[in-house]
């Protein structure tokens, strides 16, 4: 028998790394038994590529569906959210959207790329896909964030409608929707009411360093939440008449609030202390940490080596010092921070029965037809609301 004629044996390669997906299959192609069925995904002299192909197909064979071919031009889950959030970028630009609402935009975006894959097309999800993916989301979400997360989902599927990155709106069934206000109501009584006491916040302010002290002070007084601190400036106070001017950040809303005599006290002498700025910019702001930054602010943005974008997360040094007091104290329970102060100051304010001045003191966003019409409220209406919080925290003692 000639043996010249015979083929030479095939001799099947190595893993390139103990912990390579893929196998050598007998037909010289690199394989991976997926749901019972055998797909391919490359010559064995370029193991790099078909691991490529693998990552990129992996989401829709592990679900039973076909992967997307390369000529497909239909949208999917990665187009949708990179067109999103360019646009949210545009927005930010133009100073229309908060940095910290486009960083929840970027972790909501973020995850729904985790969870459904980035190569899954939009017109392929069905409204099981979206009960699963709230149940996903339920296990490590309160009530509450849950809902939050579950609108800003539904805002990113229907920026896909709107801008003709598919033909028909996303159907998210029955199943996709916020907790109910029953779920809501029994996890807020679970955990107890978001509020502080009178003797409470005095004990918090008593204990609590120079600027910690300024920062409760104006937050029980004026509303002043984390960001509007990091915010406030010194040009937003007249020091003679003791009122503050500062629109909120969030909303726009204007804010004129009486400070009281205690609060300025407490905000001259932090200023009179405060160290001294890193940048120029930051001269006027009431509140600078002992390095010399704004208490909230974002990290640096970079591109890692896929060329994504890292970075730009939020540092808000007023909150977590003020937990850390709690904690000292023995106050610290769960949705118990510095923003419980405007629950405080709303519920303890309304008892001075003037709810319209309530509001323009917390800068709440008034629809109303009744505000379309309203051109002012006087300062003694404001002054009326905060006196009535002054005396409730700093009660006076009856004589003997």
């Amino acid at each position: 028998m000639n043996n010249s004629t015979q083929k030479p044996p095939r001799v099947k390669p190595l893993k390139p790394r103990p912990d390579f997906p893929l196998f050598p299959h007998a037909t010289r192609r690199w394989a991976k038994k997926v749901r019972g069925k055998l797909i391919y995904f490359g010559p064995w002299e370029d193991p790099d590529g078909a691991l490529a192909l693998w990552n990129e197909q992996k989401d829709d064979l592990l679900a039973g569906r076909t992967p997307r071919r390369p000529d497909d031009d239909r949208a999917t889950i990665r187009d949708l959210c990179e067109s999103f959030l360019q646009s949210k970028k545009r927005l930010v630009e133009i100073e229309e959207l908060s940095r910290r609402s486009f960083l929840d935009y970027k972790r909501t975006t973020d995850g729904i790329v985790d969870h459904f894959g980035k190569n899954r097309m939009l017109e392929d999800l069905r409204p099981d896909d979206f009960e699963r993916f709230r149940s996903h989301l339920a296990k490590r979400l309160g009530p509450t964030t849950l809902g939050n997360e579950i609108n800003r989902v539904r805002v990113v599927f229907k920026f896909g409608f709107d801008s003709d990155l598919i033909d028909r709106p996303v159907k998210f069934g029955t199943g996709f929707k916020r907790p109910p206000k029953r779920v809501l109501r029994l996890n807020r009584k679970k955990n107890g009411p978001r509020m502080f006491e009178a003797v409470e916040l005095r004990k918090i302010i008593d204990a609590a360093d120079m600027q910690l002290k300024a920062m409760t002070l104006a937050a029980i007084n004026a509303g002043l939440g984390a960001n509007d601190l990091a915010r406030l400036q010194k040009s937003h106070i007249d020091w003679k008449s003791g009122w503050l001017d500062f629109p909120r950040p969030k909303t726009g809303i204007d804010r004129r609030v009486h400070l009281w005599p205690e609060t300025l006290k407490a905000l001259k002498k932090a200023i009179e202390k405060r160290p001294k700025p890193k940048s120029k910019e930051h001269d006027d702001l009431v509140f600078i940490t002992h390095h010399g930054n704004p208490w909230c602010r974002y990290t640096p943005e970079y591109q890692d080596n896929k060329g994504n974008t890292k970075g730009g997360v939020v540092i808000d040094g007023i909150s977590r010092k003020f937990i850390t007091l709690l904690k000292e104290l023995g106050l610290h329970r769960p949705g118990l921070g510095l923003y419980a102060c405007r629950h405080t100051l709303e519920t303890i304010g309304g008892e001075a029965k003037d709810q319209v001045a309530l509001n323009a003191v917390m800068a709440h966003v008034d629809d109303s037809m009744a505000a379309e019409y309203r051109e002012g409220i006087s300062d003694a209406r404001l002054k009326a609301v905060t006196d009535h919080v002054r005396k409730w925290l700093y009660p006076r003692r009856k004589k003997g």
